[in-house]
């Protein structure tokens, strides 16, 4: 049983977060019977606890209001199947583009009511309309969760109205899966010990609900000629050949857990994962590559082998949604934030009708 010594430090160490919210989780767990657990980390005025309640695929959850947002119910579903790399969507429909939430699922969530993707209640509102998530939800900031349940839940409901909810892998879920927790909020190292597990990342293992959810999503997608991903992709990738199966398979392979066999196998996976790899790279900013800047002629050869016209990327930090390379790379990470005055600094990518639009978290948008 914890001391009362180290239950007081555990309560010190939730006073961050306590104010705004009496809860982290729920967290979908196996058993050692093989059976989902709902686990929450509770801060109630008789203490810190852990929560633990049966749960079973079928069954709605709730995740509790978060500042002035209501709460919302998610339907706990099958494990998912693996994501296609590629995916060829209707011309007509809309797209809607966001980058590095990094748990900031208050501000993440005002933009999508203003710009009609959800309402008011958190549901599904975008029609045939694609959300599509360039990763980094994770790190930061002190509601990852919430974010992560939600984009889960708008899944379903996207598909049932026509539409679709895409999210890519970033070096941050990656990070996270693989137990590297330096940009951890406080709050989640609090949430892991109260909750008894060695390390945060064990909440996201492989029999979690939202672990294997997650691996089940590619680091790099295809949406029509859209070329979709976190950081960005290398002359040294297409040196090397790779095809979309191949990267997204052997990233998955590392995030099961599987290690790579040596030679070529492992060569591919310290590739993928390096400074060269789509997580990380950043080439397509001089001031920001720890290497040559890619040229006109880079692009070109990358658009070339993936058979795309223009890449969409997140990663590395731009003042406003910025096109680069004569529009052939729309850089998306506008870093969201809050001015002095409260009010909320970020931006998202719309296309619609093959045209490039800027929204902004009070409604607008403006042709880029």
């Amino acid at each position: 049983m914890r001391s009362a010594d180290s239950l007081a430090c555990l309560l010190l160490l939730f006073l961050p977060f306590a104010a705004a919210a009496d809860t982290d989780g729920p967290y979908v767990m196996r058993n050692a019977a093989g059976k989902l657990e709902s686990w929450s980390a509770e801060v109630t005025a008789e203490g810190a606890r852990k929560r633990v309640v049966p749960a079973a695929v079928g069954e709605k959850l709730a995740i509790p209001a978060v500042g002035s947002l209501p709460s919302f119910e998610v339907r706990l579903r099958p494990p998912a199947g693996i994501a296609p790399d590629a995916i060829a969507i209707g011309a007509k429909e809309p797209l809607f583009v966001v980058a590095d939430t990094h748990g900031e699922f208050e501000i993440l969530v005002g933009m999508l009511v203003k710009q009609a993707v959800v309402d008011d209640r958190l549901r599904w509102n975008f029609g045939r309309g694609r959300l599509l998530i360039l990763g980094d939800v994770f790190d930061r900031g002190d509601h990852q969760t919430e974010i992560l349940w939600l984009l889960y839940e708008l899944e379903a409901q996207s598909r049932k109205a026509g539409g679709a909810v895409y999210l890519v892998l970033g070096n941050h879920e990656t990070m996270v899966l693989r137990g590297d927790l330096r940009y951890l909020h406080a709050k989640y190292r609090a949430s892991a010990e109260l909750l008894e597990v060695a390390s945060y990342s064990q909440l996201f293992d492989g029999g979690s609900v939202l672990g294997q959810w997650l691996r089940s999503k590619p680091a790099v997608l295809r949406l029509n000629e859209y070329l979709c991903l976190h950081g960005g992709i290398s002359p040294a990738l297409v040196d090397h050949k790779y095809s979309l199966a191949d990267i997204n398979s052997a990233i998955r392979a590392v995030l099961m857990g599987r290690e790579p066999a040596a030679g070529t196998e492992n060569a591919r996976a310290e590739f993928l994962f390096g400074e060269s790899g789509p997580l990380w790279y950043r080439g397509y900013f001089s001031d920001e590559s720890a290497g040559a800047t890619a040229t006109a002629a880079d692009i070109d050869g990358i658009r070339k082998y993936f058979g795309v016209s223009t890449l969409l990327v997140g990663h590395t930090r731009v003042p406003a949604i910025t096109p680069l390379y004569d529009r052939r790379v729309f850089a998306v990470q506008v870093y969201p934030r809050r001015d002095s005055f409260g009010n909320a600094i970020f931006e998202a990518l719309l296309i619609r009708d093959g045209k490039f639009l800027r929204a902004l978290p009070d409604g607008r948008t403006e042709p880029l």
